[in-house]
């Protein structure tokens, strides 16, 4: 059996009477979690108008509701938007696979299987089943696949699982997910070039694009074109490209697995932002740093601390930047706003960042993946220094962060609600999602105009 086949059997199993109890609460704490990035991916009115532009000059059609300009457009083009929406704020989940093979963002997927629940009119135990569905998928093709050491982007089999989670939303049989698969394929592989070099903004696009191809795929499907089989397995398929386990599915991935961020910002910021905020407040005074020395691992070092991470020029650049992260939480606790104009061009700020230097440890490196662990040294002007250390950053599993934590994430970012009361309303409507007929209530307040 071709690994295509095997993947759409174990996709049309899954549903929500699957579910255990517990991992249902999993999948709502991630909901609510990925939520709240998606407020605050919303505070961006200068995305908002690009969003504007594209809809208003590309009358293609009024499919479907984009979320922060109250404005309908085409189903491709609403569903690589409101895509963005769930990663542009950096607040999103991650998946690190236990075999340390690859990683993912989970809750990419929410704002893609909200817009499908606007669509489909689906209830909350459908929403949840198509989230399970979703997270199963990133999860398990990150532990299988590595695309990185190819030079592909981390996210290039998203275009593989998007087209399934679609797929499955719309009823597909099972020759028809095998079929979106290997048409998904033929659309081509995201290179990694978003993220290496100067990286720009298109970094929180990589899986909105391949969303957008997944929609394009099942379209396809459904209307009986053909495709390549073995598109994983075949001569020229995408396991000669991408170093890969040998099984997929075998164990399940494991969802208690996905790492919460409590600052927007990569994943492997985390740690040093938390470290830095265990320092700052013993340095009264922060003209008297004469140096900051940052201890990670090679693969935080890799994402995060590249020469251009010391000069970053876009929101991507500088929150996949461990000196303008470290240099930002010296100052003050990290928010959305510090990743754009004018606190990137604050002068104290770029000061500071002159005087962090990242390295890779390799005592460190060889507790990674079961530690994402950070030192940094702070050396003053009068020889002294002050040093703090994590093993893990908040809202790992193994220091996570609880409901009343998230709950007030998504408080804090859901800065449009019409009043508290609103707030408290949806947050407990989301404890209780399963009881729910329709999706309506949570999707309505993302369709407001914001710019």
């Amino acid at each position: 059996m071709q690994l295509e086949e095997v993947i759409a059997k174990r996709v049309a199993r899954l549903s929500y009477e699957s579910i255990d109890a517990d991992l249902v609460h999993v999948l709502k704490r991630n909901i609510m979690d990925s939520y709240a990035a998606i407020c605050g991916s919303l505070m961006d009115k200068v995305m908002l108008t690009n969003f504007d532009r594209l809809v208003s000059g590309f009358p293609s059609g009024s499919d479907l509701d984009v979320w922060g300009i109250q404005k309908r457009g085409s189903f491709i083009d609403a569903i690589f938007m409101n895509a963005i929406l769930a990663r542009r704020s950096d607040l999103l989940s991650t998946y690190l696979s236990e075999n340390a093979m690859g990683g993912a963002h989970p809750s990419d997927n929410v704002a893609l299987a909200l817009t499908l629940a606007d669509w489909r009119k689906m209830s909350g135990k459908e929403l949840l089943s198509t989230i399970y569905t979703a997270f199963y998928l990133s999860a398990a093709f990150a532990t299988h696949y590595n695309p990185e050491p190819a030079k592909y982007d981390h996210d290039a089999t998203a275009t593989f699982y998007t087209a399934l989670i679609i797929g499955k939303a719309l009823g597909l049989t099972e020759e028809q997910l095998v079929r979106v698969q290997c048409i998904a394929g033929m659309f081509g592989i995201d290179i990694n070039q978003a993220a290496v070099g100067q990286m720009t903004d298109w970094k929180h696009c990589t899986y909105a694009s391949c969303a957008l191809r997944g929609f394009q795929s099942v379209k396809l499907a459904i209307s009986g074109f053909q495709a390549p089989p073995a598109i994983y397995e075949g001569l020229a398929g995408v396991n000669q490209f991408f170093p890969h386990s040998a099984v997929i599915f075998d164990p399940p991935p494991d969802l208690t697995r996905i790492i919460f961020k409590r600052w927007p910002a990569l994943v492997f910021c985390q740690t040093p932002i938390d470290v830095t905020m265990d320092i700052s407040p013993k340095i009264k005074d922060k003209n008297t740093i004469q140096s900051i020395l940052v201890k990670t691992y090679e693969v935080a070092f890799r994402n995060g601390a590249l020469p251009t991470a010391y000069h970053p020029i876009s929101r991507a650049g500088r929150t996949h930047s461990i000196p303008y992260c470290v240099a930002t939480a010296l100052l003050k606790p990290v928010k959305y706003e510090d990743f754009d104009e004018p606190h990137a061009s604050d002068g104290v700020l770029n000061q500071l960042m002159a005087k962090v230097k990242v390295v890779e440890d390799p005592e460190i490196d060889k507790d990674y993946p079961a530690k994402s662990k950070c030192v940094i040294t702070a050396t003053l002007t009068d020889g002294s220094t002050v040093q703090a250390e994590r093993d893990y950053s908040k809202g790992d599993p193994n220091d996570p962060l609880s409901d009343k934590e998230i709950e007030e994430k998504l408080s804090d970012y859901f800065f449009f609600a019409t009043s508290k009361a609103k707030q408290y309303e949806i947050i407990e409507r989301l404890w209780n999602l399963e009881k729910e007929p329709s999706m309506d209530w949570l999707v309505a307040p993302l369709k407001r105009r914001l710019i």
